[in-house]
């Protein structure tokens, strides 16, 4: 049957074109009819005695019912020392639960009626979303009103959010372009300016409920709110569910600040910020951009896609199509409303062709200021914003959520379609001028990011001046407790650590322990319940261990053997660790309790009092801070009483980032001269990580050196 239906098709297809010679269609010739003329629905603005602006759609074609929110604040209203706020309290606005509902209570109320509601804060606005059948609009209304208006800010709600923020930033610097963008947003704006500035385990640690509760109290008042709602509803009844759950809510007293200026120094600077995990130099050149409202708006349009949008733009064209040097290539002017945007060009290349690629790059963003647009760039220029005009209104959400920005920035209704005009009327003269005024290619800064060791030349030989190297590891966030070092404390410290030792079976029987292997049981605690893993761990101190946990049959491997070593990457590949990684294993290993044992006698490590606590399980404990031979705090031992370890605290890494583990052992075993703890549970940043149970625990086993050797697929 498919057969018959192709063979059919193929001879429509022949009669279609018949008498007319393969190849010498004329495609350009190709009349069609024109574009159904765009309407904008017809939209009800009412605004409210307290402020609040709501904008209303009438669409009966579905049973459905939307709401949209805007609400004047954003990211740039935290402080300084606590970015991340405002991103925490967007999220936990809704999941952490009402005065009258809990967030799992609202999560089960929406499955059951198939409804979404959700909330966020960005960098200068905040908004909220409702999608829910018609037939429960006043529910909706109700759900939306409690966490607009009286959100509790749940603690537990708020670390699952603390966590989500440090694992993004533990991986931040996996992706090249990542890096790129964000360091280049940096060079942009500065550091500090809250358009380019991100989060840091110190930003985060230092957020508090308290802190939540006073930024929604401050800036979500109904005159900052504009309200869109759509769908099966009636405007007039409508407007009185609002004002039922809105209308008793009180004005604020002080006005929103407006978000910083951006004070920019053109200048012509390469920077460098070294990634040598990857096979790839990612470029970035550009500088400031501009404003959607400034009068050559339209022409910078054209000219963005002449230069780099796609293929076809001169940039593709040079460094990806003819020369070969990128996959990915291109660049945009980018504009914004409440802030200047900024001028890019970009290109993932090998690093041997870094510096090629960059001058080819630089040549034709020159190309831009000397070479007028040629006819077919014209077309291709217009014809890529235009085609796509459409798209604009393929949603009811589209065309109301720009209204309200519209409205807020104090823009016509009909802007975007002025704009669509202008750049209709765009002329070559005008791009070229467009460029002349907008971009700078002799005041460029220049970001590459990639291992210079690599490159095709140095990067001095741009000839832009000294190159800048951009330091891009992530700092710990670790705040030390300072711990009172005088002759008095170390005695008591090395009396409470042998002690300790002793009670575990003595410093001669630790030092006969040169290896061990474990097979244990993880059980991980997860927003989707607890999760249990397979473990096993080998080590040969100081110089070798091996850890590797089983996800769904999949292996995933953390390896050192001396100066090398290997883990699972973001892909699920073996790669080789950095010299970061190789550091923060060896270190895991200097703290092992087994090591520190062992080692108790030499100088190598240091043992000073730090005082009584009764935090952990209710029972006394003294601790004693453990240093090596540099100096730097590698943990802290709890011993009760009787002198039996009863826990260590570090500040280390962890699939969540670095942060506070505390380790508490339990079920003391006797194995081979020696006591060791069956099970322990673990806590991060004060919050249950879960825990690990032991099935096996070998001493001095016979371990092949194929263990430590990079694992094969």
């Amino acid at each position: 049957m498919k057969t018959i239906y192709s063979t059919l098709l193929a001879v429509g297809l022949l009669s279609l074109f018949a008498g007319c010679p393969i190849g010498a269609q004329n495609v350009e010739g190709l009349k069609y009819p024109p574009l159904n003329q765009l309407t904008v629905p017809e939209v009800q603005k009412v605004t409210l005695d307290n402020g609040m602006q709501l904008y209303l759609l009438q669409d009966k074609s579905l049973p459905v019912f939307n709401v949209s929110a805007r609400i004047n604040c954003g990211e740039y209203l935290e402080p300084a020392d606590k970015v991340g706020l405002a991103n925490i309290c967007g999220m936990v606005m809704r999941t952490g639960g009402t005065a009258k509902w809990t967030g799992d209570q609202i999560d089960e109320m929406l499955e059951g009626i198939g409804g979404r509601v959700e909330t966020g804060i960005d960098v200068t606005s905040a908004g909220a979303s409702i999608n829910v059948l018609s037939e429960y609009t006043d529910l909706a209304l109700e759900v939306l009103a409690e966490i607009l208006r009286r959100p509790v800010f749940n603690e537990d709600k708020i670390d699952l959010a603390k966590m989500q923020h440090r694992t993004g930033i533990a991986r931040r610097n996996d992706e090249i372009s990542t890096v790129a963008r964000r360091e280049f947003l940096k060079l942009i704006y500065g550091a500090d300016s809250p358009y380019a500035r991100h989060t840091e385990y110190a930003t985060i640690n230092t957020i508090t409920r308290d802190d939540l509760v006073a930024f929604h109290d401050r800036y979500f008042k109904p005159e900052n709110v504009q309200l869109a709602v759509w769908g099966d509803i009636d405007a007039d009844t409508m407007i009185e569910q609002i004002k039922k759950y809105f209308g008793d809510w009180q004005r604020g007293s002080e006005p929103v600040p407006p978000p910083p200026a951006v004070n920019y120094e053109y200048r012509s600077k390469v920077f460098y910020a070294e990634k040598t995990d990857v096979e790839q130099a990612y470029i970035r050149i550009g500088h400031i951009g501009g404003l959607a409202t400034d009068p050559d708006y339209a022409d910078r349009i054209v000219m963005s896609s002449i230069l780099g949008e796609g293929f076809g733009s001169r940039l593709t064209d040079a460094v990806r199509t003819k020369l070969g040097l990128a996959y990915s290539t291109g660049g945009r002017y980018i504009s914004n409303f409440g802030y200047p945007g900024y001028f890019f060009a970009m290109a993932a290349t090998k690093p041997q062709s870094a510096l090629q690629a960059t001058r080819e790059m630089l040549t034709q963003i020159k190309s831009m200021l000397t070479d007028p647009p040629t006819e077919p760039e014209m077309k291709k220029g217009k014809d890529g914003y235009l085609n796509s005009f459409v798209f604009n209104f393929d949603s009811r959400r589209e065309v109301l959520d720009r209204m309200m920005t519209y409205d807020f920035y104090g823009l016509p209704e009909d802007f975007l379609q002025q704009e669509k005009m202008k750049v209709e009327s765009v002329t070559p003269e005008a791009v070229q001028a467009a460029a002349k005024t907008n971009i700078r290619p002799d005041e460029m800064i220049v970001l590459v990011v990639g291992n210079a060791a690599q490159f095709d030349e140095p990067l001095e030989n741009l000839g832009l001046g000294p190159v800048d190297t951009i330091d891009i590891t992530i700092p710990s966030g670790e705040v030390k407790k300072e711990v009172l070092k005088n002759d008095e404390n170390l005695d008591k410290g090395t009396a409470l650590l042998m002690k300790a030792i002793e009670t575990a079976g003595g410093l001669a029987n630790f030092k006969k322990v040169q290896s061990t292997s474990i097979n244990a049981t993880i059980t991980v605690s997860s927003p989707q319940g607890e999760i249990a893993l397979q473990y096993e761990t080998a080590n040969v101190y100081p110089q070798q261990s091996r850890s590797v946990i089983y996800m769904m049959g999949q292996p995933f491997y953390d390896i050192r053997n001396g100066t090398e070593g290997w883990k699972t990457g973001e892909t699920g590949e073996v790669v080789p660790m950095t010299e970061e990684d190789i550091a923060d294993n060896r270190k895991e290993q200097k703290r092992d309790f087994i090591y520190i044992f062992s080692q108790a006698d030499h100088p190598y490590y240091e043992a000073v009092y730090d005082g009584p606590d009764i935090s952990i399980d209710d029972v006394y404990i003294e601790y004693v801070a453990i240093s090596d031979e540099d100096g730097d705090q590698l943990c802290r031992l709890g011993i009760g009483k009787d002198g039996q370890l009863v826990c260590k605290a570090y500040y280390g890494p962890t699939p969540f980032g670095p942060g506070l583990v505390e380790e508490t052992y339990y079920e003391w075993t006797e194995v081979d001269g020696i006591k060791v703890p069956m099970k322990l549970k673990r806590t991060f940043n004060g919050q249950d990580f879960g825990s690990t149970v032991v099935s096996e625990f070998l001493v001095n086993p016979q371990l092949n050196s194929d263990l430590f050797a990079r694992p094969t697929p």
